[in-house]
Formats: C-alpha cells, structure tokens, sequence
C-alpha cells in the first residue's frame, strides 16, 4: 500500500502569504484616504451649513450685518463675543470643525488670505469674511457689504486647499 503526503507545499504557503499581505497593505493604504475623505465631506456640509445660517440670518435681520469678530464655538458663542446673534443660527456643526470666526474684509484683505496661515490655524476652522466673494476657492474679490464669503480647508495627502462659498 502507498502512503501519500498530505500537507501545503512550500510554493502554495508562500503564495498565500503573498496575497495576505497584498490584501493588507490595500487596506493599509486606503483606510487614512477614506478617513480624510469623510473628515472633508462633513467639512463641506458645514461650509454649506454656515452659509444657509448666513442666508436665515439675513433674511430675518434686513439690513443688519454679521458682527465682525464674532465667534462660534462648539455650539455656543464664546464668552464675551460681539454678538449680531449669528451665532444663534447656526447648526450643530460636525465635530471636525470647532470654531466658525467672522472677519471684516480689512482684517484680512483677499490677497492677504494665504494657506499657511489658515492651514496653521487647523483645518477644524471656518472663516466668514463680510464684505469679499469667492472669485474660485483660492481667491477673494470686493463685493457688497452685505455679501459674505464662507472659507474651509481641506485637507489633501499631506498638503491643504480652500473650499469658498458665497452667502448674502
């Protein structure tokens, strides 16, 4: 009677570990895309809630501009703000962004607003500029005094962009 061998040959074991470990290295790889991914889409939806509470503010206070220097943070404006009342308006914000600043367009001019600075601030910020739009999402023009230009940064493997909407 023969005996066989039963059992994984060398070439088959080693063939499987070399897939295991392209399998790992796939989903090494894709999971930080995918998280940063998700952290700019909720970044987007609360550039889009900020200029929707800039719209609601505006339609129920005519004539009435968002306070510079006010200050939204973590659901409630910070203690001793300027306070229009914006801050009343908006959302729950996600917890990527922790504060939303409003800036007049002379304390920071539009070709005074560069990356650096906005990327040093963190990427957890949105900034409202009273009186600028967004020409595209790098730059800022005059506008009326009542316009508003909504800026977030998102985050790109390693480096930041700007996201700009306008709101009136």
């Amino acid at each position: 009677m023969k005996k066989s061998q039963k059992g994984f040959t060398i070439i088959e074991v080693a063939l499987v570990l070399a897939v295991g470990a392209l399998i790992f290295l796939v989903v090494f790889l894709a999971v930080p895309a995918l998280q940063r991914n998700s952290r700019n889409d909720a970044r987007r939806r609360d550039v889009s809630s900020v200029v929707e509470a800039i719209s609601a503010f505006s339609s129920n206070n005519p004539g009435v501009t968002i306070a510079s220097g006010e200050v939204y943070q973590d659901g409630a404006p910070m203690t001793g703000s300027a306070g229009s009342g914006f801050n009343n308006y908006i959302d729950q914000l996600s917890n990527n962004i922790t504060t939303v600043t409003v800036a007049n367009a002379s304390q920071s001019r539009p070709g005074a607003i560069s990356l650096p600075a906005l990327a040093a601030n963190g990427a957890d910020q949105i900034y409202v500029y009273v009186g600028v739009q967004c020409k595209d999402n790098n730059t800022l023009e005059d506008g009326p005094a009542r316009a508003y230009a909504v800026v977030g940064v998102m985050e790109n493997a390693g480096n930041y962009s700007y996201i700009c909407q306008n709101a009136s």
